[in-house]
């Protein structure tokens, strides 16, 4: 288990490297210095106070990139640490690996993570996509500021992690276009204190018995002794791996927090940001000693609390920062579209933007079991996800149709059991006839129940459409239930997966909270795949309400208009 840069711990602490650095300046076209209202809202600049902030700002520079220039290349030794001001930057290539290939940044974000390290070198080409404004602070001014401000550092180190985790592992839930801004565990003082009263007491138990049976001579205490030392180490491994699978995760679209038990469960909870309310965070004395917090989002359902953090303020700070930095990129962007559909329409003609079609949904992670694996094979063979008209329906696991056709088909096996023997010619004491036609009024018996109880689970689907999301439960022969709510209201949604079978066949519970109200897909197959296809399902809902608000705006403006015109027309005759 990988343990990255504790907070606290200086950066740039690694060996130096005796090489040069080379970077791309010759397609630069200008280079100013920074002023301190452009470097305010760049993080963690925001952290700084102004005086802090007015002191430092002549150590970073303005630059402005035309589309195509390649700032650096994988391999590359680092010297700069960037933020984007305007345009889009791509980082493709080099160590970046495993679905990360390629991601493509925007105004706000920041990249270069490796001049962090004195012994990492570039991990991926990054090459301008359009005309770029960018910031930068090089190496030696960044190993400066760093030692000067603690919260920057602890900010630095913040960064750092997450560039190194991004590197390392794998997110499948993510959307296209959807980046990762926060990958952080617990305070690596939980795991600590864990590895020591874990470990303590087992060395403790084992060093009293084993002075014990050294001293009786009896080798059963000297056994119990080693036992207890090898199912303690057990545990303490288990304990520093839980903790190590444990994650808090922002992203440009969500928050999630991301749980595994090893053995007992796994789940995630998430959040998208245009559900959230109001955020804080708190601490108490010995949080504020060892840096550590829990960070609070309340939404319309209640409040959803994040615990154990470390330095709480400065993971406050960006997530404040990432939802500023949603809500102004959603303004520019609605702001354009509209000035476009509204030139469009008062031409006459129409127009298609890149919402146009949100309501027909095409992206998003698709559940498809085209692995190869046994799973995927079971999956696909019993239906458990398939597509119909724009819908996505999902059934319960086949485990479950197993527990439910068990009995049944435990009384068909007894039945052609008996039957074989009696042929057999064992059984002389029980009469053929009353064998047979029992056999046969059992054998219907069973079926008939077999029958209704794959009916009963075939019956029971959960749906998802671009609309809502519906549980269907239909008895055969009996009443049907059906639950519906709209995507656009979903306020947060989690899995879990409990017990070892469901860890081993990879089944659980997605939960869905709408409003007040909660649906749940209970025991469906991958439910994280199913937990990101809602995510997307609401992902695009959202952006076909606001192109619907977009039109309907247009369409008033227009009729203004109309009526300007209607009012000029008798003025303009005279």
């Amino acid at each position: 288990m990988e343990i990255l840069p504790d907070f606290g711990t200086p950066l740039f602490a690694e060996k130096p490297r005796f090489f040069l650095s080379f970077s791309y300046t010759y397609s630069m076209e200008t280079v100013e210095p920074a002023t301190v209202s452009l470097l305010a809202g760049l993080f963690p600049l925001t952290l700084l106070e102004g005086n802090d902030l007015s002191q430092v700002a002549a150590q970073f520079e303005v630059l402005n990139y035309p589309r195509g220039s390649r700032l650096y290349a994988a391999d590359d030794i680092p010297d700069y640490f960037y933020w984007i001001i305007s345009g889009n930057v791509r980082l493709a290539g080099g160590a970046m690996r495993r679905g990360k290939a390629e991601q493509v940044l925007g105004a706000g974000d920041y990249f270069g993570a490796e001049v962090l390290s004195r012994s990492d070198y570039r991990f991926s080409d990054a090459v301008c996509l359009s005309e770029v404004k960018l910031v930068r602070v090089n190496e030696q001014d960044l190993i400066q500021l760093c030692a000067n401000l603690p919260t920057i550092e602890n900010a630095f180190s913040l960064i750092y992690q997450t560039h190194k985790f991004r590197a390392r592992l794998f997110f499948p839930w993510l959307e296209k276009g959807e980046k990762v801004n926060l990958v952080c565990r617990r305070h690596p003082f939980f795991l600590a204190l864990r590895v020591v009263l874990i470990g303590g007491a087992v060395i403790a138990s084992f060093a009293g018995l084993l002075s014990l049976a050294l001293s009786s001579k009896s080798v059963a205490l000297i056994l119990l002794a080693g036992t207890l030392l090898l199912i303690g180490t057990l545990l303490t491994a288990w304990s520093a791996l839980e903790w190590g699978n444990d994650f808090f995760i922002l992203t440009s679209d969500r928050v999630l927090v991301q749980k595994k038990l090893t053995g007992f469960f796994d789940n995630r909870q998430e959040a998208p940001y245009t559900a959230i309310l109001s955020t804080g965070f708190e601490t108490s004395f010995w949080g504020r000693l060892l840096r550590f917090g829990t960070i609070n989002l309340r939404t319309y359902n209640g409040k959803l609390s994040f615990k154990r953090l470390p330095v709480p303020e400065i993971i406050f700070d960006l997530l404040e920062y990432q939802r500023r930095s949603i809500a102004q990129k959603k303004h520019q962007s609605d702001y354009a579209e509209m000035r476009e559909t509204l030139q469009h329409r008062l031409e006459g003609a129409t127009v298609r933007t890149k919402n146009a079609a949100a309501g027909k949904h095409t992206g998003g992670l698709k559940t498809t079991y085209k692995s190869g694996s046994f799973l995927d094979l079971a999956a696909r063979f019993f239906g458990l996800r398939h597509e119909s008209a724009g819908a996505i329906i999902y059934r319960t696991h086949w485990w479950r149709l197993l527990g439910k056709t068990f009995l049944p088909t435990l009384l068909l096996l007894i039945v052609v059991l008996l039957v074989l023997l009696k042929l057999a010619g064992f059984l002389p004491s029980i009469a053929a006839d009353h064998l047979y036609i029992g056999s046969i009024i059992l054998a219907v018996t069973s079926w008939a129940w077999w029958l209704y109880q794959y009916q009963d689970w075939y019956n029971d689907v959960y749906i998802i459409t671009s609309e809502q999301l519906v549980d269907v439960n239909r008895k055969p022969l009996g009443k049907e239930e059906r639950r519906s709510a709209p995507v656009q209201n979903i306020q947060t949604v989690e899995y879990k997966r409990k017990g070892i079978i469901g860890l081993i066949l990879n089944f659980g519970t997605v939960h869905i909270q709408i409003g007040n109200q909660e649906l749940s897909f209970d025991d469906v197959y991958n439910p994280a795949a199913v937990q990101a296809e809602i995510f997307s399902r609401f992902k695009h809902r959202d952006q076909k309400t606001l192109r619907l608000e977009q039109e309907k705006l247009v369409d008033w403006i227009k009729a203004y208009d109309e009526m300007k015109k209607e009012d000029k027309d008798p003025f303009d005759s005279q």
